[in-house]
């Protein structure tokens, strides 16, 4: 997924939250509330009431409680346009376990647009706890599984690169850096102990001295 010169803000308005809408009107109450739940976070952290449009129609949700919560977010999340506020990118981090999750649901459709998050995140060197995502590698549709593997190998790369670049830091870190004095030091202990070389000096210092 081509994610160059994107902000987290675009990638979250163009699949992150028409994600999260169109998963808070499922009629699988417990996916409509774990959505409600991480939808309730972003727009504690500023996410403006535009992107959660879902959250009007959930309002006509059979379940009362989750039509009930969606109205309450509404009331609290901002009418103010154009605020751009960032969600913070540790936001997102901690919400990696939940696109893992959702890796898992039956429907192909839920599964692999939760990949395509998931892929968008880890090319944003978001990465949170994957176990879930292991899992999806069983799931019965071959599209979920392969892009699964896919994602998977990613991380495993990324967790290479911050490995070697931990490893050059802490050589760079333990490496000595010769101070001046260090280097001086040895060279005026020799002459403290042979003063028939600071004579020496001296002459071939007197003998190349211009008048």
């Amino acid at each position: 997924m081509i994610v160059s010169g994107k902000s987290m803000q675009s990638i979250a308005d163009e699949i992150i939250y028409p994600f999260l809408n169109n998963l808070v009107r499922s009629d699988d109450e417990s996916e409509a509330r774990e959505a409600l739940s991480i939808i309730k976070i972003l727009a504690d952290k500023g996410a403006e009431r535009k992107n959660l449009l879902g959250l009007q129609k959930a309002l006509c949700h059979k379940n009362r409680n989750i039509a009930c919560t969606s109205l309450d977010i509404l009331r609290k999340s901002s009418p103010i346009a154009g605020k751009m506020i960032e969600v913070n990118i540790d936001v997102w981090k901690s919400m990696f376990p939940f696109f893992c999750e959702r890796t898992l649901a039956a429907s192909p459709g839920v599964a692999l647009d939760s990949l395509k998050i998931l892929d968008t995140l880890i090319d944003h060197n978001i990465v949170g706890d994957y176990k879930d995502l292991q899992k999806a590698l069983l799931h019965e549709n071959d599209n979920v599984a392969n892009l699964a593997l896919d994602a998977l190998r990613k991380i495993a790369g990324l967790t290479t690169e911050s490995r070697v670049e931990k490893v050059k830091q802490q050589q760079i870190q333990e490496m000595p850096t010769p101070k001046e004095d260090e280097v001086r030091n040895p060279f005026i202990k020799v002459l403290i102990k042979n003063p028939k070389y600071v004579e020496k000096i001296k002459e071939i210092k007197s003998r190349y001295k211009t008048e």
